[in-house]
């Protein structure tokens, strides 16, 4: 028999295909089993992924919102536990869960949750080779937060200066109007007109009201009520000749910032915050000297349905009375004379009042224990008008104190965590005024960019919430919708 050479054999490649299959057979079949596992691996992943996005989302419902952190972390993790524990082919004592809740800027309005696990899986096939199981690792984090629960306190400021008409033209309208009394543009209300005033007061001409007519001095009324009506004062002047007043436009623009608060509760998303408000006017000069701490007049009680509460309290805002011209009123009916002057805007009682009756704020939150924050609201235009308070720099007459706001009076209440908020209604220039050239225009030169007044309401409020409705004050609601807005847009502010 004839055998082939080895050469022959060598260079003939018949069979070499089966031969070089057979050859990988083994490692086409592991490569095939590992693709399997990891196949497998990613799809277990992509299920741990979607537990722990529902796991943060369920550390951040509007329920969960109103909870502990410490909660809120019990929730995601059971949450993804019980979807990791359905899928069979996790190695349970191999996976690794951390849940982590934060407050952003140590807000507890505000809440931050990742949710990171490493988990093993096990492998069907590279197990043969020793690799049990694949690792695989994801995380997730989202953050929510919720509007805070705000009581506001609303303190107006209702002095004569705040009677001032809206406009210029309606300045000049008042003084040519009161032209023995040099010419006055306050809007000022006397509680009695027939009790020896002798400042020229207007009479009533009767029923039909066209231009007043001054009353004479020495017996009270007599001329007015011989052929002119009925003496009147000049807030009553103001009235009669349909003459807008700030207060007029404060009054409406409250209204405007009820509704405007009630509509941002209905139409919050997830939990609704509460808001509830009080309103109360510096109308407290009677009480000066007194030992009472309710040197405030209270308008509104702090209730939750404050849009219907304005409305009927509204119609009780109206400039501060005084018995007489420079008479303040001996009690709360103002139905005798105190003496003394007219010392319109009490900073010290007004605030010193309501910072007494505002509690110590929270953080607004549903959590059980947890309390509303507190805003006190003001709206003014700066200029205190006292008895001889003790930190007063410049005086008027005798013991009379007219300056800027002391500042110091709200930081005494800031420092407590209670937010202020002013609305600054412009200290408009009365040149004609011999009063105003002497005591108010050395700090209120070039306003609104040289007045110290303004500068010291700026310095009164808290960071950010301090606005200037400059000199028309006819649109005093939308100036305070928009006080309102940033006051609840930075509601994790304190100072």
């Amino acid at each position: 028999m004839r055998f082939p050479s080895p050469t022959r054999f060598i260079a003939n490649r018949r069979g070499n295909v089966a031969m070089m299959y057979a050859l990988m057979l083994p490692v086409l079949m592991f490569g095939a089993g590992f693709a399997i596992d990891y196949t497998h691996a990613m799809q277990v992943q992509t299920e741990l992924d979607a537990a722990a996005d529902a796991a943060v989302l369920a550390a951040l419902t509007p329920s969960m919102m109103q909870q502990s952190d410490a909660a809120a972390q019990t929730a995601a993790t059971n949450l993804f536990n019980a979807q990791a524990n359905a899928i069979s082919s996790l190695i349970a004592t191999d996976t690794v869960l951390t849940v982590t809740v934060t407050n952003p800027n140590n807000n507890s309005l505000k809440r931050t949750v990742t949710v990171s696990y490493v988990a093993a899986n096990q492998n069907i096939f590279a197990s043969v080779l020793g690799y049990s199981a694949l690792q695989v690792k994801g995380s997730s984090t989202a953050n929510a937060s919720i509007a805070p629960n705000i009581n506001f306190y609303v303190l107006l400021d209702n002095s004569p200066s705040m009677a001032l008409p809206q406009t210029s033209a309606g300045i000049t309208q008042m003084e040519t109007l009161t032209p023995q009394q040099g010419g006055c543009a306050f809007a000022c209300h006397q509680a009695s007109t027939g009790n020896g005033d002798t400042q020229g007061n207007p009479c009533l001409k009767g029923t039909t009201y066209t231009t007043p007519t001054v009353s004479s001095g020495g017996t009270p009324n007599a001329y007015c009520s011989a052929t002119q009506g009925t003496q009147i004062d000049d807030y009553s002047l103001a009235r009669h000749n349909t003459i807008p007043l700030r207060l007029d436009a404060l009054n409406t623009g409250i209204s405007d910032l009820m509704t405007a608060a009630s509509n941002a509760e209905q139409t919050a998303t997830g939990t609704p915050p509460v808001y509830q408000f009080a309103a109360y006017t510096m109308d407290s000069s009677w009480q000066i000297g007194m030992t009472s701490t309710n040197n405030y007049n209270n308008l509104m009680s702090m209730t939750n349905n404050f849009v219907s509460g304005w409305a009927s309290a509204s119609p009780n805002f109206g400039v501060m009375e005084y018995y007489s011209n420079n008479n303040e009123c001996g009690n709360s009916a103002c139905s005798s004379s105190g003496g003394g002057g007219d010392y319109a805007t009490n900073y010290e009682n007004a605030l010193g009042a309501v910072n007494t009756i505002m509690p110590n704020p929270g953080n607004g939150t549903n959590v059980v224990g947890d309390t509303p924050q507190e805003v006190l609201f003001i709206v003014t235009d700066g200029v205190a008008d006292e008895l001889s308070p003790p930190s007063c720099s410049q005086t008027e007459t005798g013991s009379r104190c007219q300056e800027p706001i002391n500042t110091a009076l709200c930081t005494t209440i800031k420092n407590r965590g209670v937010r202020i908020a002013i609305l600054y209604t412009d200290y408009l220039p009365v040149t004609s005024n011999t009063w105003y050239e002497d005591w108010i225009e050395p700090f209120n030169t070039n306003p609104p960019t040289n007045s110290q007044i303004a500068t010291n309401l700026e310095t009164c409020a808290s960071s950010g919430l301090f606005y200037d409705a400059g000199v028309d004050s006819s649109n005093l609601g939308s100036d305070l919708q928009t006080l309102f807005n940033t006051v609840t847009a930075t509601a994790h502010l304190t100072n």
